[in-house]
């Protein structure tokens, strides 16, 4: 059983990094959720709908992770804690999680396509290609399901036309998946429009074009 004091301290971290999803710009408005276990069976995660800026730790609940529908303090839970309880139920090494929609990574989870692990950064920090998870509408049993497969042995997973979900044995190493996801993915786009175009440089003015000049056709 955690103590209160440990109880205090994760609230705070869940707020907090709320705050530094969007600071970052790796979320966009009240979208996304996060989650950190309390003990093997409980995890805090953010309430559904509220801004991460006027969030407060006592505003967090306190979630069952073998049955989410069970849950305590705080406000109203996230309706995708189902997904953080499975993926920590299934990875008991894991403590983070954080499911999010930053702008490049979630243009790869829109078109459905796994990212390749074609850095030694990406191998290292993902576990390997970046899988997506098989399309669910948001708070169903078809989203966790593919969320959950999708991260077998991985540290992230696109889900399909909806974002990425991304976990790590402590907080910071949940952002720093996260991070490490959004830069590599820009990178792949650069990569793949210099390759299409044949163009030395890469500006996102040129990805724009070759969009239009694809969808003409």
């Amino acid at each position: 059983m955690w103590t209160k004091e440990t109880e205090l301290e994760l609230r705070k971290l869940v707020k907090d990094s709320g705050v530094k999803l969007l600071e970052e710009n790796l979320v966009q408005g009240t979208w996304g959720n996060i989650s950190v276990r309390l003990d093997e069976d409980h995890m805090l995660v953010t309430p559904t709908g509220l801004d991460y800026n006027h969030l407060q730790p006592e505003d967090m609940p306190i979630v069952q992770i073998s049955d989410p529908s069970v849950w305590s303090d705080g406000k109203k839970p996230t309706s995708e804690r189902k997904i953080h309880a499975a993926v920590l139920a299934s990875r008991p090494e894991i403590n983070a999680c954080i499911h999010s929609h930053p702008v490049f990574a979630t243009i790869m989870a829109s078109c459905r396509m796994p990212l390749p692990a074609f850095t030694d950064e990406l191998q290292e920090v993902m576990g390997g290609e970046v899988k997506v998870g098989a399309y669910g509408l948001p708070g169903t049993k078809k989203l966790k399901a593919g969320t959950v497969e999708a991260m077998q042995g991985r540290n992230a997973c696109f889900m399909a036309n909806h974002g990425v979900f991304c976990v790590g044995k402590t907080m910071e190493e949940a952002f720093n998946v996260l991070r490490v996801l959004e830069r590599s993915v820009y990178q792949f786009i650069q990569n793949n429009t210099l390759k299409r175009t044949g163009a030395e440089s890469y500006t996102d003015q040129l990805l724009f074009d070759q969009f239009i000049k694809q969808h003409k056709k």
